[in-house]
């Protein structure tokens, strides 16, 4: 699963790096290996930043506490 959190000027005033920090951390800790997270280039909704990107899902007003939420929900069920 691929997650890119946005490192455009906008949200990376409002410190999408501790969102990038935060979600490697929980791949590492959790042992993830099939998650990839990532930088991106501007997603162009910088007035709802940061924003991140699961897949081709976008999510708005990121913090590091909500992304990790969001990736354990996002985590294929155990039998699928």
């Amino acid at each position: 699963m691929k997650i890119q959190v946005c490192s455009g000027k906008s949200c990376s005033e409002r410190f999408s790096e501790y969102i990038i920090d935060r979600l490697e951390n929980d791949v590492k800790k959790f042992e993830l290996e099939d998650m990839e997270v990532m930088k991106s280039p501007c997603m162009g909704n910088c007035q709802k930043g940061p924003n991140i990107k699961i897949e081709s899902e976008r999510f708005e007003k990121m913090n590091p506490a909500k992304a990790s939420e969001l990736l354990f929900k996002k985590l294929p069920k155990k039998g699928n």
